[in-house]
C-alpha cells in the first residue's frame, strides 16, 4: 500500500458524509425534473447558496452530479439510485448508514471499553425511534430486493410445507419463498414495530396470502412451529456468543425432525480476518450492539452440533453474505 492509498483511507469519511447529507437535504430529488442553478437549488432544498455551490461542485467531482450551462443536473447513477421516484431507488439503506454515523464516532470509546458509546435498551437497530426504524427496515428492502429471489432458487426447499423467516424484516424473503414455492406456507417473525412496516410492504404482492405474521423477540417469545425450514438472515451478528447458542437451541425445538436451518450472514473465514467486509462489519457490530460481532462459519457449525444439528452444506452466491446450512438430527 502506498501513502496515497493510506491517505485516501484516512479521508474516506469526507465523500461519504457529503453524499449522505446531500441525500438527507433532498439534493437529488430537487434535480429530478431537470437542472438548476446554485441559487435555485439552494432555494429548493432550503440551504445557503454559497454553501450549495461549494458542495454541488464537489458532488460533480464525485460523479454524482453534472454541471452545464443550465446549472447542476443528475449523473446517471444518482438518477437511478438516489431519486425517490426512481423504481431502482436505494436511498433508504444509505439513510440507515447515515443513522449509524454517531455510533462510529464513538469507536475509540467502544474499542477501549468493549461496549458501544451510544447504548440502547435493546441491541436491535429496529428498536430505535420510528424514522430510524423505517430507514433500517426499508434499507433492508433495498439490499434484498434482487437477492431474495436468487436465494429462493438456491435453497433446497423441495417438499417443504412450512418455513419460518426469523427476524424477517421488510418481508422480501417471505415474498420470494412464497412466490418460488407455491406449496409453502411462510411465517414472518419479527418485532411489532418491524411487523407493522412489513405488513404494509407485502400487502397485495404475489404470495402475500400465504404469509402469516408472528410478533415477538426471537430469544424470548414463542416461535410457533414445528417448521420444515427456518431461515435466519442477518440476525446472529447482533448477538453475543451465548445468545447465538441459545437461539440455535430454540430453533432446534421448533424444527421438524431432519428440518433445515439456513443461516445467512456476513461469515468470517477460519482465520477471522476476512473477507474484508465481514471483518469490518464486525467493527460495526462493536459500535452498534452490546455483544454482537461477525462469526466464522466453522464456529457456528460447532455450536450447531452442540444444539443437535449436522452440517448440511454452504452456499456462496457472489460477493458478500454466505449461507450456512444445518440439518436437525432425526433422533
Amino acid at each position: 500500500m502506498d501513502f496515497d492509498r493510506l491517505r485516501d483511507l484516512a479521508a474516506g469519511f469526507q465523500p461519504a458524509k457529503l453524499l449522505l447529507v446531500a441525500l438527507d437535504l433532498g439534493v437529488f430529488d430537487a434535480l429530478a425534473d431537470g437542472p438548476l442553478g446554485p441559487s435555485e437549488l439552494a432555494a429548493r432544498i432550503g440551504a445557503d447558496p454559497r454553501a450549495t455551490e461549494i458542495c454541488a461542485n464537489a458532488l460533480v467531482g464525485m460523479g454524482l452530479l453534472i454541471h452545464g450551462e443550465r446549472g447542476y443536473g443528475l449523473a446517471a447513477a444518482a438518477a437511478r439510485w438516489l431519486v425517490r421516484t426512481s423504481p431502482e431507488y436505494r436511498g433508504e439503506i444509505l439513510r440507515h448508514i447515515h443513522n449509524t454515523w454517531e455510533r462510529w464516532a464513538g469507536l475509540e470509546s467502544a474499542w477501549r471499553e468493549g461496549r458501544p458509546a451510544i447504548r440502547r435498551e435493546s441491541s436491535s437497530p429496529t428498536d430505535a425511534d420510528e424514522p430510524a426504524r423505517r430507514h433500517f427496515i426499508l434499507g433492508m428492502e433495498n439490499v434484498t430486493r434482487e437477492v431474495a429471489p436468487r436465494i429462493a432458487e438456491l435453497l433446497p426447499l423441495d417438499g417443504a410445507r412450512s418455513l419460518l423467516d426469523l427476524g424477517a424484516g421488510p418481508g422480501n424473503y417471505c415474498l420470494a419463498f412464497a412466490s418460488r414455492w407455491p406449496g409453502l406456507r411462510v411465517f414472518h417473525f419479527d418485532l411489532p414495530g418491524t411487523s407493522r412496516i412489513a405488513r404494509e410492504f407485502v400487502e397485495g404482492k404475489p404470495g402475500a396470502d400465504r404469509i402469516t405474521f408472528l410478533e415477538g423477540s426471537f430469544l424470548e417469545d414463542p416461535l410457533g412451529g414445528p417448521y420444515d425450514v427456518v431461515w435466519a438472515s442477518q440476525i446472529i451478528h447482533m448477538l453475543g456468543e451465548d445468545e447465538v447458542r441459545r437461539l440455535l437451541a430454540r430453533i432446534g425445538e421448533v424444527l421438524a425432525p431432519a428440518g433445515l436451518l439456513a443461516i445467512h450472514d456476513h461469515f468470517l473465514d477460519p482465520g477471522r480476518t476476512g473477507p474484508p467486509f465481514a471483518a469490518l462489519f464486525g467493527v460495526h457490530m462493536l459500535v452498534s450492539t452490546e455483544r454482537g460481532r461477525t462469526y466464522a462459519l466453522d464456529e457456528v457449525e460447532a455450536w450447531g452440533r452442540e444444539a443437535g444439528f449436522d452440517p448440511d452444506g454452504r452456499i456462496e452466491y457472489g460477493r458478500g453474505p454466505r449461507i450456512l446450512l444445518l440439518r436437525r438430527r432425526s433422533a
